[in-house]
Order: C-alpha cells, then sequence, then structure tokens
C-alpha cells in the first residue's frame, strides 16, 4: 500500500488516523487514495463555512472535483495554506488529516449555487432548472447558459460542442414543467448547433407517467433519466394518474411495506422509461439504513437500470441531526467500504461501471472490483 505523501518541509510524524486508515485500506484492498476520497466525501472539512466548499484536489497526479460540507467541527479534514515567502512550499494549499499533508488543492471555492456547471473534462454540460422564467423565454435563458459554460473552453475560438447537457430538476415535483423544460433545452440545444445524437440528460423525481415518456422520446428523442429517490414522492394523486404498482405489493423483503412499494413502483417507472426508448438511471444516498435493507431496496431498481446509478455517501455529523447515520461514528468509514462492496456485488449482473465525474460524493474514483476505473474524473 501506498504510503501518503508529505511535502519536503513537513515536521512531525504521520497522524495515527493516517495509519488507522491505511491499515482499512489494506484491509478493503482499496488504494490509498481512493479511501481517502472516501472518507472526504463522508467527513467533509473542519470550519465555520455554512455554505460548504467545491474543491479540487490533486492525488496520486490525478484530477478531483468534490462538493463537501465545511463546516464540521469533529472532522479531521483541514485545508493549510503555505504563506511565509521563505519556505519552499510557498503558495502551496493542502488537504490535512489531522495535521498531516495527504493531497494538493488546486482550488477551493464556496459551494455557492451557480446556474451551471461542467464535467467530463469539459465534454458535459450541466444546467439547474430555470424555474422563475417565464415559458416564452426558457429557449433564449437556456442558449445564454450553454454559450457562457462553452465560451470557458473557446480559448482557441472554435464553438465547443457538448456531448452531454443534463437538466438538474431534483427538487421540482411538477411533471408537466420537466416535460416543458426539456423541451426548451433540446430547442436550445439545436439553436446552439448540437447534433440530434448529443445525450440530453435529466436528475428529477417528477417523470413517472407513459404519457411523458412517450412525448419525450417524439420530441427530443431518447433522454438519460436519472430518477432521484431521495426527493421523489409517492403521493396518492400521482399513484390515481399512473396506478403502477398493485396496492397489495408483497412485503417479504427485510423492508417496510411502504418503502417495499416504493422502491416496486420506482423499479416500475424506470421500466416504463425504458420501453419508451429512454436510458435510466436513478440517485441513492448510503448511509441511512442497514446493508440488507439497502440490498432489498435497490435489487429490483438494479434490474432496470441502464447507467451506473448516483450511488452517494451521506455526510457525517449535520449540524441539525446525526443521528440519521446507521453507523455509530467510530465505525462509519468501514460501514462505506462494506457498503461499497455490497453494491458492486448488486449491480454485477448489470455490468455496468461507474463513470467517476458523475458523482460529486461518490463511493468510487479510480477502483471498481478491484478494477481500475478510467477517467475522466472531474
Amino acid at each position: 500500500m501506498e504510503e501518503p505523501t508529505q511535502p519536503a518541509d513537513s515536521a512531525g510524524p504521520i497522524s495515527s488516523t493516517v495509519h488507522r486508515w491505511r491499515r482499512l485500506a489494506v484491509r478493503h484492498d482499496l488504494e490509498w487514495s481512493e479511501l481517502l476520497l472516501i472518507a472526504l466525501n463522508l467527513y467533509g472539512l473542519r470550519g465555520n463555512n455554512t455554505e460548504g466548499m467545491r474543491l479540487r484536489l490533486n492525488s496520486e497526479d490525478e484530477e478531483f472535483m468534490l462538493v463537501l460540507p465545511a463546516d464540521r467541527a469533529t472532522s479531521p479534514f483541514s485545508l493549510r495554506a503555505h504563506v511565509d515567502p521563505s519556505s519552499p512550499q510557498h503558495g502551496l494549499s493542502e488537504l490535512c488529516v489531522d495535521g498531516t499533508p495527504v493531497a494538493e488543492i488546486i482550488e477551493a471555492e464556496p459551494g455557492e449555487e451557480v446556474r451551471g456547471y461542467l464535467r467530463a473534462d469539459g465534454t458535459a454540460a450541466t444546467l439547474l432548472l430555470q424555474s422563475e422564467i417565464e415559458p416564452s423565454e426558457l429557449v433564449a435563458c437556456y442558449r445564454d447558459l450553454l454559450e457562457a459554460l462553452a465560451s470557458d473552453l473557446a480559448d482557441d475560438g472554435e464553438q465547443h460542442l457538448f456531448d452531454e447537457v443534463t437538466l438538474s430538476a431534483s427538487g421540482a415535483l411538477d411533471e408537466r414543467l420537466i416535460v416543458q423544460h426539456l423541451l426548451a433545452v433540446r430547442e436550445a440545444m439545436t439553436a446552439e448547433g448540437l447534433p440530434e445524437s448529443t445525450t440530453l440528460g435529466v436528475l428529477t423525481p417528477a417523470l413517472r407517467s407513459k404519457d411523458a415518456f412517450d412525448e419525450l422520446a417524439e420530441k427530443v428523442g431518447p433522454v438519460l433519466l436519472f430518477l432521484t429517490t431521495e426527493t421523489y414522492k409517492d403521493d396518492s394523486t400521482a399513484l390515481a394518474a399512473e396506478p403502477i404498482v398493485p396496492q397489495d405489493a408483497a412485503a417479504a423483503d427485510p423492508v417496510s411495506p411502504v418503502a417495499n412499494h416504493q422502491s416496486e413502483r420506482l423499479s416500475e417507472i424506470l421500466s416504463a422509461a425504458r420501453e419508451a426508448g429512454h436510458r435510466t438511471s436513478f440517485t441513492y444516498t448510503v448511509g441511512s439504513e442497514p446493508l440488507d435493507e439497502m440490498r432489498a431496496w435497490l435489487l429490483p431498481l438494479a434490474e432496470q437500470t441502464t447507467m451506473w446509478p448516483s450511488l452517494t455517501i451521506l455526510p457525517a455529523e449535520t449540524p441539525v441531526d446525526d443521528s440519521q447515520h446507521i453507523a455509530a461514528p467510530d465505525e462509519r468509514l468501514d460501514f462505506f467500504l462494506e457498503a461499497r462492496r455490497l453494491l458492486e456485488q448488486i449491480f454485477a449482473p448489470t455490468q455496468l461501471r461507474p463513470q467517476p465525474w458523475r458523482c460529486y460524493r461518490g463511493l468510487w474514483y479510480r477502483q471498481h472490483a478491484g478494477e481500475h476505473l478510467e477517467g475522466p474524473y472531474v
């Protein structure tokens, strides 16, 4: 197992936390940097920045981007900048674990909300839902966003074309609204010269009816649907409009009847999307339920998934309530490493593999099931 690197002028021994994590990495057959990034997602940063932090760092000559809570008083992670002009490390910013430098910080910015951002080395653009814009102005608004993101990459004067454009709408529950905005985004993409083959994706809990999936297939083509399970609401109105799951769904799995019903319904929504010709995936936050319940809940969804899901880490010690975590604080990192192994087993029959750049708070970066993952990572 590779030793964590330290700058030449660092003083003091390697922290006991780093030693303990190194042993944990060996036990789980993980690269050091893989465990480090998982732990950073879990514990966040020490400090009092309630806005969070967008962190770009270099770990073992690869660049990664994370969005982290930055107000965790008990986190072992902190940032350190070398400001002494006489120091050979002057100008260097480091990520430290209990004082031990473990990675170089390339960029650290407050995590303020933006209207859009780039991923996958600039080949994928994410646009946030512009819910306050009048319908007649939607196409122009999304064109402006695409132009602004593309301009960041057009240093050579050439037009930059994205391979994928995703609409992020995880908090919106109005299905008609999501369809309307996806139509506008596709029209904006066409106006900006993006070919029909450019992937149009959406993160939303709202799409669920056959009519919506058929309309999207007809008017915008195949969509990459990430069903956001964290904000999904299975209300009676939606059930009446689209009764996919029988009311007497079996509850033999080790999950509650309500959870079992929701899991089955979500899998049926993904199935309906696939039947209409769309690609399917979902988001799920790991850490709030035992591993056996997680497995039973996810198995039906895995059967209807065509793209590796966004499996994110529930951050530790939220300022409001830490009891939402299923694992005790001193067992938490080990819990996520066990969960990671179980998730690899759940999705093994699908032969899908994570794309590290898709998930800001993920469980996979350069390794999956003992094999190397190719980039891009940011």
